[in-house]
């Protein structure tokens, strides 16, 4: 348990516990609550015991190099959220999203391409964001409407689709060579559409923010190899690896901006790797994903994938490996947002424990 993750450390190794302690702050802190009398079954009725409420254990968890960090609290999981909603009545809020407006339904007519045109795969094709973020956001649209019906061969030919519109852009603008690829899950994600599609984006002079700042951290620490190395080592210390492949590493993440929150990391040797890395990143990331949606009831979802630049003159991202995170956002058609003012502004806050996250995932991997 995340609890106790202060004792989890102290068993280490010595080389284990220095990597972890170099490598993150940990406090465990208690947070105590005087319960009225008129509250106690109410208390009791939500929380299961009075007493988990009167004393209550806090563990933040802060990454020293990224500054990223996470105050746990799986008491704050059985807070009131309202009503659940059932996968049938999720599934009909997505066919009558479909049948009432859905532009995504007839791509050629109903969106905007790009000015190279379009690019097509077996199971999508792509389209220009016709609200853009960047100079360069694309789309990659779904033939299959339902967001979260995919399986392997699908998710890879969406990546590859989206890596193909990558390198396009690139080649007419080579100034743009910042790559992102994004899946907001439903709109509780971020999406505004619900038929399923990924966008990409291309940046010029500088990464986006959260990949530059790991590059910044990894530097920091005084070598990019093993900044990421020892990271993976940590987490393998602590029982939270999920895979270790000769297409990359993948653990489950001990500072993570939101519930279940897993990470990828695939080295990427060149660009002419490039048309490659779509099954390598399938063969990774689908497995974990579809077990998060089929066996531990994920339904809104994001996924970002920051990939290295597409031209590095000057070596600054050299050894910099993909990195691709995961991450549940809770119940699809809460209309309670699950990201307020203290994680904007302050740091995250997580209900889910990460060690319960990945024994699930290791037994139904």
């Amino acid at each position: 348990m995340i609890t106790t993750l202060p004792e989890r450390i102290a068993a280490l190794p010595p080389a284990d516990r220095a990597r972890c302690e170099r490598l993150f702050f940990v406090q465990r802190t208690e947070g105590r609550a005087v319960i009225p009398a008129a509250m106690e079954s109410w208390v009791t009725a939500s929380f299961g015991a009075i007493d988990r409420v009167r004393h209550q254990t806090i563990v933040r968890v802060v990454n020293r190099f990224t500054l990223e960090g996470t105050l746990f609290n799986p008491l704050r999981a059985l807070r009131p959220a309202g009503a659940m909603v059932s996968d049938e009545e999720l599934h009909a809020w997505i066919a009558a999203e479909l049948n009432h407006l859905d532009f995504f339904a007839q791509p050629l007519d109903a969106t905007s391409a790009d000015v190279f045109g379009r690019i097509r795969g077996r199971f999508c094709i792509s389209a220009s964001n016709i609200a853009k973020y960047d100079g360069w956001h694309g789309l990659v649209i779904f033939d299959e409407p339902h967001p979260l019906r995919f399986d392997r061969d699908q998710f890879a030919d969406y990546l590859d689709v989206a890596l193909r519109w990558l390198e396009t852009a690139h080649r007419h603008d080579p100034q743009a060579i910042y790559p992102m690829i994004t899946w907001n899950c439903l709109p509780r994600s971020g999406a505004t559409i619900a038929h399923g599609h990924m966008q990409m984006s291309l940046a010029r002079e500088m990464h986006y923010t959260r990949p530059e700042l790991w590059r910044r951290a990894a530097l920091q620490y005084g070598s990019v190899e093993r900044y990421f190395a020892d990271l993976v080592m940590t987490h393998a210390s602590l029982g939270l690896l999920l895979a270790d492949t000769p297409d990359g590493q993948m653990f489950v993440h001990l500072t993570p901006l939101r519930n279940r929150e897993v990470i990828a990391l695939l080295s990427l040797p060149s660009v002419s790797s490039l048309p490659a890395l779509a099954e390598r990143l399938t063969a990774l990331i689908y497995p974990t994903l579809r077990a998060m949606i089929d066996r531990q009831g994920v339904r809104a979802f994001n996924v970002g994938i920051a990939l290295p630049p597409l031209t590095d003159a000057t070596g600054a991202w050299n050894r910099m490996p993909v990195i691709a995170r995961l991450a549940d956002r809770g119940p699809a058609l809460s209309v309670r947002n699950d990201w307020g003012a203290m994680e904007l502004f302050a740091t995250g806050c997580v209900t889910v424990d990460p060690f319960e996250v990945a024994t699930t995932l290791r037994r139904t991997g």
